[in-house]
């Protein structure tokens, strides 16, 4: 007997080849609809209200995700990532003891901001006393915080963590805009218990040309940190150095009142926000940044990017940050995280936007402002956090003020 061979012709061949072809690309449609509410076709795939059967978020490409482990009630549990570093611009930078008597209305906290004049702060009254030394051979500013006198609030259980930062700015005149103050460098004492007189005893010393230390002012600010881990600026003062000619070597020693400290926007960012049910997949979109003019460095050069972390009760979960861009003011993003979040969990979570930037001669991050957004904060944050919830799949985009910090 005689096999008989199939045999094929080119034609029969690259008709073969393209029906695998157009497989791989329906499977690949296929799971593009299912994980990515970005697809152009998410709105039309038949599986994309069905849950994975281990019950289990889908994981995504190019996700920042953190896996999240069920509770036995049903409600899923958050595990948090220890801060292996400290840093200024660290939403978990500072260690602080949590009083549960203290209570903070979240509708009081206006668009997650910090120092908010609309927050109301708890002092009454505060004189500051400390000292300021200028070393012209050394070229060195000295500041020693000495105590915080006669210090009065509403209600001592709001206060948990009291401690003062020092904020140095230089004022320089630009075309258009007349003077402005720019950001140099900041310092802050370690962190007391709340009584009526704060002592510190703290010095501090950084280095200024003799002739630029008249150009330079000094802000003090007690401040706190609330049960978020948020930096609450509670008051403030500013001393200008020409004011007080210390050329002659001597320590002055200062007394002011702690004002009602005042928000200074930094710029506003746009952020899109997003939640896939199925998947459980929380999607924050930075797409710009724009930068106020009294932000400008001296060469007005800057180099930018976003830092963007989720937390939950003051607990940094996950921390993700955007690629760096130079030499621009008004920085376009448009890059896209995927978190995992159960949907329960929605309520307790919350964002935190810092954005940090550096001078192109200046290798060290300065944090530019910052933002929180979460159904624990009042105003445009909280708004912007509802509309995720009520509008699932469908991208949120909101632009919200960066504040200094």
């Amino acid at each position: 007997m005689t096999e008989e061979l199939i045999t094929l012709d080119v034609w029969d061949k690259l008709l073969i080849l393209a029906g695998v072809a157009l497989l791989m690309v329906l499977v690949i449609i296929t799971l593009m609809c299912v994980l990515s509410p970005y697809c152009c076709l998410f709105q039309y795939c038949p599986f994309r209200d069905k849950t994975p059967q281990d019950g289990k978020p889908l994981m995504t490409y190019g996700s920042t995700d953190i896996m999240l482990e069920p509770r036995h009630s049903g409600r899923s549990r958050l595990g948090s990532l220890k801060e292996e570093e400290s840093s200024e611009w660290s939403d978990a930078s500072a260690k602080s003891s949590r009083d549960p008597r203290r209570a903070l209305s979240p509708n009081n906290m206006a668009n997650g901001s910090i120092g908010s004049k609309t927050s109301g702060s708890p002092l009454q009254d505060g004189t500051l006393h400390f000292s300021l030394k200028y070393d012209k051979f050394d070229s060195n500013l000295l500041i020693r915080v000495i105590e915080i006198a006669d210090l009065k609030v509403d209600d001592s259980t709001t206060i948990i963590s009291p401690y003062v930062r020092i904020r140095l700015y230089k004022s320089q005149r630009q075309m258009f805009y007349g003077a402005v103050e720019n950001f140099e460098s900041e310092f802050k004492t370690r962190i007391q218990k709340f009584k009526d007189v704060l002592m510190f005893n703290e010095s501090f010393r950084t280095a200024i040309a003799p002739t630029s230390i008249k150009h330079f002012s000094v802000k003090l600010q007690l401040c706190d940190l609330d049960k978020y881990s948020r930096k609450v600026v509670l008051g403030e003062c500013v001393v200008k150095i020409k004011r007080l000619h210390l050329e002659d070597f001597e320590e002055k020693v200062l007394q002011e009142k702690l004002r009602v400290p005042i928000e200074e926007e930094a710029g506003e960012v746009t952020i899109g926000l997003n939640y896939l049910p199925t998947a459980e997949k929380l999607y924050i979109n930075v797409v710009k940044m724009k930068i106020y003019k009294t932000q400008n460095r001296i060469q007005n050069v800057l180099d930018t990017h976003i830092k963007v972390v989720l937390m939950h009760d003051g607990k940094p979960l996950k921390k993700t940050k955007t690629g760096t861009k130079s030499e621009d003011a008004n920085p376009e993003f448009d890059e896209t995280f995927a978190f995992d979040v159960p949907q329960p969990e929605l309520e307790n979570v919350y964002i935190a936007i810092s954005a940090i930037c550096s001078s192109s001669e200046d290798s060290d991050h300065k944090l530019l402002g910052r933002l929180y957004i979460g159904l624990p904060f009042g105003g445009q944050a909280q708004e912007h956090w509802r509309e995720m919830i009520h509008s699932p799949r469908n991208q949120v985009l909101q632009i919200h003020k960066l504040t200094e910090q």
